[in-house]
């Protein structure tokens, strides 16, 4: 990465010379700046992350196993070849003299599916060609190039849309009140006979068979509010906890909706409403 306050705006020539040359050859490079991936093998917003602005060492593929054309397809979209033009040669001073560079620059622009008109996403492609790099307009799979892909003005656009419609549509999860769990009534008279049951079970003031029962009660979504085995138990537990005086300290507090009104579980099993 760069030093803060320092941008990489290099120059095409500064690309080839600088960068892609170095990384052919196996040459260190000054800065990494350029991340070595597969230009081609997501869609271009996947590559950016967010950026304007990104560079890439690529190396190309066959569309296909044998095949002479370079594969272009990214994701839902592929990348259209518009121009491919050859730069100014450069000219490198060697040992015993110099050698000229001969590069290509290559515009292309990312098209979703069978859409004529761009994304917004363009890239500008670098190669090189040379005897020992022979090149041609459309490039060649093998050939090691250099990407420069950026978002135009609409690619900037269409995604703050995407975003506000996200947010239009987007509504946020009710947050229940805090410690309060909302329960069905057939759930809420469960729920006060098993915490009555533990609290009485610890004074020895139920059965077995009792505690059988509310098991099979507590698993089976067929029994509700008004089963009748529901409303005895809630009687039976109710006048035994009316002995223990410990009951107030152990048993908690389950408030459910219905109405617009709210009932509080109570020590002796029963319900009061009316608390707004």
């Amino acid at each position: 990465m760069l030093p803060p306050g320092f941008t990489f705006q290099p120059s095409d020539q500064d690309l080839v010379v600088h960068f892609l040359l170095r990384w052919i050859h196996g040459l260190q490079l000054c800065r990494n700046v350029v991340q070595e991936a597969d230009a081609y093998a997501r869609e271009p917003e996947a590559l950016l992350r967010g950026q304007q602005k990104a560079y890439f060492f690529t190396t190309l593929k066959p569309s296909s196993r044998n095949s002479s054309q370079v594969a272009r397809r990214a994701g839902r979209g592929t990348w259209t070849l518009n121009t491919s033009k050859q730069g100014d040669p450069i000219k490198l001073a060697v040992a015993g003299g110099y050698k000229v560079i001969v590069w290509f620059k290559r515009h292309l622009s990312f098209h979703l599916g069978n859409a004529k008109n761009s994304t917004g996403f363009v890239m500008d492609e670098f190669a090189l060609s040379s005897s020992y790099a022979p090149s041609n307009a459309k490039g060649r799979p093998g050939q090691k190039v250099l990407c420069v892909i950026r978002q135009t003005r609409r690619a900037i656009n269409d995604a703050a849309k995407r975003k506000r419609q996200q947010l239009q549509t987007w509504s946020p999860p009710p947050t229940p009140a805090a410690g309060v769990r909302k329960v069905s009534n057939a759930r809420l008279q469960k729920l006060q006979l098993l915490y009555i049951f533990r609290s009485m079970k610890r004074w020895g003031l139920t059965t077995s068979e009792e505690e059988t029962q509310l098991k099979d009660l507590m698993h089976d979504p067929q029994v509700d509010e008004n089963h009748p085995t529901i409303k005895n138990m809630v009687a039976q537990f109710a006048d035994r906890a009316s002995q223990l005086d410990s009951i107030h300290h152990v048993l908690p507090k389950v408030e459910v909706e219905e109405g617009g009104r709210c009932q509080t579980i109570v020590h002796t099993g029963v319900t009061s409403a009316g608390k707004e």
